[in-house]
């Protein structure tokens, strides 16, 4: 189990210090710094350890183990917040005639109650449940404390970050495009077309190949499972028909996901904007170079509909995927195109930028 845990964490290093060496916001001066904050962390969790368990509390083991998850916490919340600000330090600084668009934070102020509400029934549980089962919801109310106080810290200042480059693209836009109700429209059928030819769904040929892997595997455990045959017949058909359950919930997710997305771009605003921070479209906003997401290439497609496709690199903690961005060209609008892959060469020197 400790191998694998060790294995997982080199794998995590390794994955993360690859992601981090292909970004555009890659130096030598910013690795230096992301180096102080881990050893200067390695040195905090040494000294408070040593003085918890050395400490007046050391003969309370309860007393321990609460100290210790509170400075766990406060530690990876401050510095995730330093890590952030080391990696995201040059986004651009909003003028004070503009006012801040809270697209993104609201997004995290719903999770950040939802942990609230989560905690305070753990408290409440802890309050009236008999002392003998008292650890149970704290055990539960520290664990989720322990692991999203960091990450909503993260999540938060990654949100107001993306809400402050987009606010500076909606006041200063290089281009601004507006479409019609029937531009959009056919717009968006034409995004609906392309994502179902890009991403496809789970067929029911590759379903009943995974149903039958997954009955194999369970029948084979069955062999060795030491149960009465009964037993083994009414746990197989269990399982196979929770995966089957499975399989019918992700076959309908896959075939309603699209139209929903359709449904979304349509109440979206019929617009575009690219600035010098990032691209508003569809609905999403997209920064050019942020720790996480930037830009990896920009094409220009003049067969209808007349389009930019803009590729993203974005990674997520443990895996890195390529996103793409269409955005669609008013009539009318070419001699745009020109200003975009200038201003793009310039704010994105790393950036693959062939748009005409």
């Amino acid at each position: 189990m400790q191998i694998g845990l060790f294995i997982f964490a080199i794998l995590t290093i390794v994955g993360a210090w690859t992601a981090w060496r292909r970004s555009p916001l890659y130096s030598v001066k910013i690795t230096l710094k992301i180096v102080g904050v881990f050893l200067l962390i390695v040195a905090a969790i040494v000294g408070v350890s040593m003085a918890i368990l050395n400490g007046p509390i050391r003969h309370s083991p309860a007393a321990q183990a609460i100290l210790a998850v509170v400075v766990v916490i406060a530690i990876a919340t401050g510095a995730t917040g330093i890590l952030i600000r080391i990696t995201d330090a040059h986004v651009a600084q909003l003028p004070p005639s503009v006012q801040l668009v809270t697209i993104h934070r609201r997004k995290v102020h719903r999770w950040i109650w939802r942990t609230v509400v989560y905690e305070l029934i753990n408290a409440g549980a802890a309050v009236f449940l008999p002392s003998s089962w008292k650890w149970l919801p704290l055990f539960f109310g520290g664990f989720v404390l322990l692991l999203c106080g960091p990450m909503l810290m993260g999540f938060y200042m990654r949100a107001r970050r993306l809400d402050l480059g987009m606010s500076v693209v909606i006041a200063g836009p290089w281009v601004h495009w507006q479409y019609t109700p029937a531009q959009w429209e056919s717009w968006a059928k034409s995004q609906l077309a392309w994502e179902r030819t890009k991403e496809g769904n789970l067929t029911w040929r590759a379903s009943f190949v995974l149903l039958s892997i997954c009955a194999a595997l369970f029948g084979f455990g069955a062999l060795f499972s030491g149960a009465s045959f009964r037993e083994n017949v009414a746990i197989f058909g269990g399982l196979l028909a929770f995966v089957m359950l499975l399989l019918i919930g992700a076959n309908w997710f896959g075939r309603t996901d699209f139209e929903r997305r359709y449904r979304r771009l349509l109440a979206t605003p019929p617009e575009a904007y690219f600035g010098d921070e990032g691209l508003f479209c569809n609905g999403e906003y997209s920064p050019w170079i942020l720790s996480g997401k930037y830009l990896l290439e920009a094409t220009a497609a003049s067969d209808a509909p007349a389009r930019l496709v803009l590729i993203f690199q974005s990674f997520n903690g443990s895996t890195s995927v390529r996103v793409a961005q269409r955005v669609l060209i008013p009539e009318g609008r070419w001699p745009d195109v020109a200003l975009l892959q200038q201003k793009l060469q310039a704010r994105c020197p790393k950036a693959f930028i062939h748009m005409g």
